[in-house]
């Protein structure tokens, strides 16, 4: 009664009255309640006591104090009190004992007297015993037997060993059942097959069940899921829990989450708990907090810490930072320390070409090039093409064309026009002029005008130009009017181009009212109207040319891309992971009963 309210010491002295008194349940239960307050010498006292009053389970739990002590000899001597009267929990821990011992004989023996009761710990521990020598196919028939006798432990084992031999439904099909008794490992490795193969809300539900019997992994793999998704309450709690239990990663990890928050002061707070633990990857995006802030000592500090535990991001970074500084010389030297980049390749060059450095700039842009960069075989191309070098030009040019770069094909097409390769120029204009690129569209009118005689693809090109006031477009289609005897139509076009101001319209527009005066008075002089003939024969003839071209200025294609900040660092926002390499392995700790 007195043990029921809580009253432990007035029912300890009760209990010492029946003990003295040679009554065996209360020697017994006082062992067991110096046992639970880790008063081992009381506890031995009183189950010695017990044991000599015939009580033999009271040997059963000295041997279990015994192990938990380490004195793995004196639990072999009180476990085999009761081991050899059949006492099945004595056997299996009797075979433990041996087997701590390097006894494996011995271990053997007691382990398959008590298996054969059918006891499923003892299977287990026999798995345990022949995976440690080797004997794994014994081990194997053992975990099975185990498995068929409900054994959890079995059923782990015998799941991983599935999963190693790639008999995947046939651990999942254990791993499912290890989820219904609540076994953290099985629960976390079934998370772990769930999140490869994508099946989020599955992983979440075994990784539920381990995380909140307070398993470190699987809280984080749980956090990490909520994260992506962008969950970030239940990912906050769960990083949250991990990290009272010091997992590095989740740091990190969270600290990410505060930053794509923009919740700066969280972010740094976690990120330092990282970096104090190591993770490269925090060292780095701590510094960058420091490098927005324009605290450059300590960017400096956290990059060079990163940078030791090879940290290739931070090399950039770094750069990028003395960069911004006006530092070129210290830029330059931390770029080409991190030269097989393509990010530090570009910027190499540009560095060099926006020098004048020109030879420098080729060699970054050509390593830029082999690295697959398109862009910086259009700027080679401009590059040979400011130096003259027209063929080098080209090549480039040519290159960066069959990628699609457009403004290598518009570069491209002006150098086949002015080597009057009329065909191959119309090819490289096609694209950009359909990508609305307006010189693009005006070159092709003059190719169909002039070379292919197609007036009207000619005009619809030109039209293009015109309905974005390229005046060079809006004159041509005047003179392809006259060509084509429409004066009206090519009134109109010089009319339009004189009004935004291009003389050569004007001046064509003139010539039209001109001769339309002309003729009004050749007309007058016909029927002897006043001085008309006179007039007449002093109007001098103006030679007018109907078939002059006009090219428009050359025009690249705008590139529609939202402008980067300059030298904003680049953060390292996850850890490529191996999912394989972090399943759960085998239990390969023998367990005791209790």
């Amino acid at each position: 009664m007195y043990e029921k309210m809580g009253k432990l010491d007035n029912a300890i002295e009760s209990y010492k009255i029946a003990a003295n008194d040679n009554y065996v349940k209360s020697q017994y239960t006082l062992g067991n309640i110096y046992y639970d307050k880790r008063q081992y010498n009381e506890a031995e006292k009183w189950y010695n006591m017990a044991y000599k009053n015939g009580y033999d389970e009271a040997a059963f739990d000295i041997g279990n104090m015994y192990f938990e002590a380490g004195g793995y000899e004196y639990a072999l001597y009180w476990y085999e009190k009761v081991a050899s009267l059949g006492h099945v929990k004595a056997q299996n821990n009797l075979g433990v004992s041996h087997f701590k011992l390097k006894d494996y004989a011995r271990s053997e023996k007691w382990l398959k007297e008590c298996s054969n009761s059918n006891f499923g710990k003892a299977c287990f521990n026999l798995g345990v015993l022949y995976t440690t020598l080797g004997r794994e196919d014994e081990a194997l028939e053992y975990y099975k037997k185990g498995s068929v006798l409900l054994d959890e432990y079995c059923k782990y084992n015998l799941a991983v060993l599935n999963q190693r031999e790639k008999d995947t439904k046939s651990a999942i099909s254990l791993y499912k059942h290890l989820y219904k008794v609540g076994h953290v490992k099985g629960c976390f490795n079934m998370g772990l097959i769930m999140e490869m193969e994508e099946d989020f809300e599955e992983s979440k539900r075994y990784f539920i069940k381990s995380a909140d019997q307070e398993d470190t992994l699987s809280q984080h793999r749980l956090a990490y899921i909520y994260d992506r998704e962008e969950d970030h309450e239940e990912a906050i709690e769960y990083y949250e829990k991990a990290i009272e239990k010091n997992h590095a990663l989740s740091k990190y990890r969270l600290g990410n989450l505060y930053n794509k928050r923009n919740e700066i002061e969280n972010a740094r707070m976690y990120y330092k708990m990282a970096a104090e633990d190591n993770v490269v990857e925090a060292k780095n995006n701590l510094a960058g907090l420091y490098f927005e802030e324009e605290d450059f000592d300590n960017a400096i500090k956290y990059y060079e810490e990163a940078i030791m535990d090879g940290c290739s991001c931070a090399i950039e970074n770094i750069g990028d930072l003395y960069l911004k500084n006006g530092d070129i010389e210290r830029a330059i030297s931390y770029y080409l320390r991190n030269s097989n980049t393509l990010s530090c390749q570009i910027k190499l060059a540009k560095m060099y070409e926006d020098d004048n450095h020109l030879d420098e700039a080729i060699v970054w842009y050509e390593k830029a090039l082999e690295n697959k960069d398109v862009e910086s075989g259009y700027k080679l191309g401009c590059i040979y093409e400011e130096l003259d070098d027209n063929e080098e030009a080209k090549k480039y040019f040519e290159i960066s064309s069959k990628q699609n770069h457009l403004n290598s094909k518009i570069h491209l097409g002006r150098i086949y026009f002015n080597d009057e390769n009329y065909e191959e120029a119309k090819v490289m204009f096609e694209v950009p002029a359909n990508e609305d690129n307006t010189y693009a569209q005006h070159m092709l009118g003059v190719i169909y005008d002039i070379y292919y005689k197609d007036y009207i693809n000619s005009k619809y090109w030109y039209e293009k130009g015109r309905a974005k006031q390229c005046v060079e477009s809006i004159y041509n289609l005047g003179q392809l009017s006259l060509k084509l005897n429409d004066t009206s139509e090519a009134e109109k076009y010089y009319s339009e181009g004189y009004k935004l101001g291009n003389k050569k319209c004007e001046y064509m527009l003139a010539g039209i009212y001109y001769k339309k005066g002309l003729d009004m008075y050749s007309s007058l002089a016909d029927e002897g109207y006043e001085g008309c003939m006179d007039i007449v024969n002093s109007i001098p003839t103006i030679n007018i040319n109907f078939d002059e071209v006009l090219i428009a200025p050359f025009e690249i294609q705008e590139v529609s891309i939202e402008e980067e900040e300059e030298c904003v660092p680049d953060y390292l926002l996850d850890i490529n992971e191996n999912l394989e390499e972090m399943f759960e392995g085998l239990i390969t700790d023998m367990v005791i009963e209790k």
